[in-house]
């Protein structure tokens, strides 16, 4: 008798191993799968973005741009120690330099390995697109994609599908202006031709975007060291098809490179009905289905090591 009790107490803690091994797989399974499948592009729902007339702040210029002949824009969020990010960038600037694209860099604010972040370029990465985990790059303000994998052969074959749905805007064409004043200011006039009845329910917003060309950060863990097109100030300068405006120039994080570049914002005019404010919570308040399954089993695995 004592023989058999032996038996079945040795056969009950060899389930008990099994059962949290098989916990631990489940585990290591849930977080395994994170970031390692590609993620189609989304639909930003932020409206269309266009623009890129630009000139370098201590000058004077004027010039007009057929709207069919704007560039498409890519927004790239980022961070000096985000190695999958120079896989982006690298796409970006071959496409840059073959014109299909020109290109913009945000990086994270708040943030003590990146000193080119702000909270104003930050806030209005995460109200239009949700600035998470770098990279993210989005097209024309409205085809978003994230990471690094590529959901075809390459990362350049998805961007050139992304670039190539057109924004729609009509005939038309786009005149910028700057004029370099004293004590590091500049006026900026604008005036574009745009039937706006093909977008009844969105607003347009008119902005300058002060980008500087390069900056060298050697402490950079990505290894990079210099670092382009980054977006330091957005200034909303007006929301009619012709304005101007005198702006502060913000300075360089190194060197004179600063230039004054100007965008246009197509955004959708939202009706608020209350019911999106609940479905965020709710969908912020519930743990993941991954994140109950792997605590189920930590606190399985626990009990049953403690019962041993």
């Amino acid at each position: 008798m004592s023989r058999l009790f032996q038996i079945l107490e040795t056969t009950a803690f060899c389930m008990r191993r099994v059962v949290v091994v098989c916990c631990l797989l489940v585990m290591i399974g849930f977080a395994g799968t994170g970031g390692v499948a590609a993620r189609e592009p989304v639909d930003t729902n932020a409206g269309p973005l266009f623009g890129g007339q630009w000139t370098w702040v201590n000058n004077t210029s004027s010039q007009t741009t057929s709207l069919d002949t704007l560039p498409s824009i890519a927004e790239d969020y980022t961070a000096t120690w985000c190695t999958s990010c120079v896989k982006v960038e690298h796409v970006l600037q071959d496409m840059e330099e073959d014109g299909s694209i020109q290109k913009y860099h945000f990086h994270r604010a708040n943030d003590h390995e990146d000193p080119f972040g702000s909270n104003e370029t930050e806030l209005y990465f995460d109200s239009r697109y949700e600035a998470k985990v770098p990279p993210i790059v989005v097209f024309n303000g409205t085809q978003k994609q994230v990471g690094s994998t590529p959901n075809s052969d390459s990362l350049e074959e998805d961007y050139t599908a992304l670039i190539s749905q057109s924004l729609n805007l009509g005939s038309g064409n786009t005149t910028f202006s700057w004029a370099s004043q004293e004590s590091n200011t500049g006026i900026i006039s604008w005036s574009i031709d745009i039937n706006l009845t093909l977008f009844a329910d969105y607003q347009l917003s008119v902005n300058a975007w002060f980008v500087e060309a390069s900056a060298e950060f050697t402490e950079g863990s990505n290894g990079e060291e210099i670092y382009p097109n980054i977006v330091t100030t957005i200034v909303e300068v007006g929301n009619s098809k012709t304005g101007s405006a005198t702006l502060d120039v913000p300075n360089s994080y190194d060197g004179d490179d600063m230039q004054v570049h100007l965008m246009y914002q197509l955004t959708p005019i939202e009706v608020d009905t209350g019911d999106d404010v609940k479905e965020t919570e709710d969908s912020n308040s519930i743990p993941s289905i991954s994140i109950i399954a792997s605590l189920s089993c930590v606190v399985a695995a626990a009990a049953l090591l403690q019962r041993k």
